[in-house]
């Protein structure tokens, strides 16, 4: 018996013992501390505070600026030919016939494709040149970006006009 183990204990001794690796630290003295973390701790939290904050600020900047309509303003004539004005003593000149209502004073509004209001004034001051009658007007706050406007004079005229023609100046001559 003794030799079978001793005959044992010479195979344990030229074969190696497979073992699994350990992964965790062998006991022992604590490892150094990491002042480096300390000591930047408290800077790194106050600069992300602080650029947080000012990300926060440009965002809720962009969201009041940015969804802000812009609005422009429309200057434009109605122009009246020989047969649709006549001239009279109170005016200078003012429609005739189906143009009745176009003279100074006469309400001019501007309207989206939904037919909504979006500003209104009055015909001004005529100007008789050339055979021609010109009644200006002027109104502002029309927001930008919509699909169509319309432009309506008293109760006779509508004209369909698109934003850029808007904002050139329109002339209408119907």
């Amino acid at each position: 018996m003794d030799t079978q183990a001793e005959s044992e204990l010479s195979r344990s001794d030229t074969q190696p013992v497979l073992q699994t690796p350990q992964y965790w630290l062998s006991p022992g003295p604590d490892l150094a501390p990491r002042t480096w973390q300390r000591r930047t701790r408290t800077p790194i939290i106050v600069i992300s505070s602080i650029a947080a904050t000012i990300l926060a600020v440009i965002a809720v900047g962009a969201l009041a600026f940015g969804v802000q309509e812009r609005d422009f303003t429309v200057d434009g004539s109605v122009v009246l030919t020989d047969q649709q004005y006549e001239v009279s003593a109170t005016d200078i000149c003012g429609g005739t016939g189906e143009f009745e209502d176009v003279r100074e004073g006469t309400r001019v509004r501007v309207l989206d494709e939904d037919l909504s209001i979006l500003g209104q004034s009055v015909l001004t001051a005529p100007e008789l040149s050339d055979g021609r009658c010109r009644l200006p007007f002027s109104i502002s706050g029309i927001p930008e970006n919509r699909a169509g406007y319309v432009v309506e004079i008293g109760t006779t005229l509508r004209h369909e006009a698109g934003e850029s023609n808007l904002q050139r100046g329109i002339v209408i001559e119907p």
